[in-house]
């Protein structure tokens, strides 16, 4: 879909964003304990929704910080078909950070931990600095990434739905899978709608965003089309450089610089638009053919 068809499909987006919202909407259970439910969805949930719900657990037990760091382990596949139980544990609260060790259960069986670090937000006589954006077509000029998968694919049955975010590829025609292409990757994402206030969420709205597009990424120099290949994240780190509010489009720019044994490591960085640098990402993940 181009950026004026896109722009149609306002409400329809907005309705897709209030649903992720209600996802992250956790219930109290228990003292420093949540449930959340994963949606609808085929297969295993997207690594993303868990490194949101546990973003947004662990901070529920905080006041007056924002989240800095998240460093997670998916440890076994977790279902659409069951809710999520999590338990935070207040790991340290000192004068200027706080650490949380949180867990995910499904069924009674560990699916997923993560250790959140907090901190007040920065102050700015404090020491800053930051690498330049890299340079990036403007978002406005490029197709939707679900109408790009049709036109590589030449079938109009290859386009998922529309989810929450909408995500555009900087280099189309490095899109298509070749043997010896560059493990290297950028791609423009936003919300397809307006989240709420609560900087928690927008918070959780860019861990969810920091597990796109990844793994794809470390299979690039591999030659493997979507439908011949298979992956898993296992690992996952954020580092979120400061509090910012996630109403427009980010640059993740990422590079797999070594994968063995079908274990892809991947770095990536998020920049705003006007090029500053708003998180940084690493993980490793599972990549093998089919």
């Amino acid at each position: 879909m181009s950026a004026h068809a896109a722009s149609g499909s306002e409400r329809s987006g907005q309705a897709l964003v209030d649903a992720l919202m209600r996802r992250f909407d956790l219930e109290v259970t228990g003292h420093d304990r949540f449930r959340g439910l994963p949606g609808r969805g085929d297969g295993l949930v997207f690594g993303g929704m868990l490194l949101a719900q546990g973003l947004v657990a662990a901070a529920r037990t905080t006041t007056d910080t924002a989240p800095h760091a998240l460093h997670a382990h998916f440890l076994r596949g977790a279902r659409y078909t069951a809710s999520l139980d999590w338990a935070v544990e207040r790991v340290r609260d000192g004068f200027r950070f706080a650490t949380r060790r949180v867990v995910a259960t499904q069924g009674g069986r560990l699916v997923f931990t993560m250790v959140v670090g907090f901190t007040p937000p920065p102050a700015d006589a404090e020491l800053t600095h930051a690498d330049s954006m890299p340079a990036a077509p403007a978002p406005e000029t490029l197709d939707d990434w679900e109408d790009l998968r049709v036109r590589i694919a030449g079938d109009a049955a290859a386009r998922r739905p529309d989810g929450p975010l909408e995500v555009r590829e900087c280099d189309p025609d490095g899109a298509v899978p070749a043997v010896g292409r560059p493990a290297r990757r950028a791609l423009w994402m936003r919300p397809r709608g307006v989240l709420p206030d609560d900087p928690v969420l927008h918070a959780a709205m860019l861990a969810y965003a920091s597990d796109r597009g990844l793994l794809s990424t470390a299979a690039r120099p591999h030659g493997l089309m979507w439908g011949a290949r298979q992956g898993a994240s296992l690992d996952h780190a954020l580092w979120l450089h400061r509090p910012w509010r996630f109403a427009d489009w980010l640059l993740c720019s990422s590079e797999s610089p070594v994968a063995v044994g079908g274990r892809g490591f991947v770095q990536a960085s998020m920049y705003a638009r006007a090029g500053v640098r708003v998180a940084s990402i690493a993980q490793e993940g599972l990549v093998r053919r089919r």
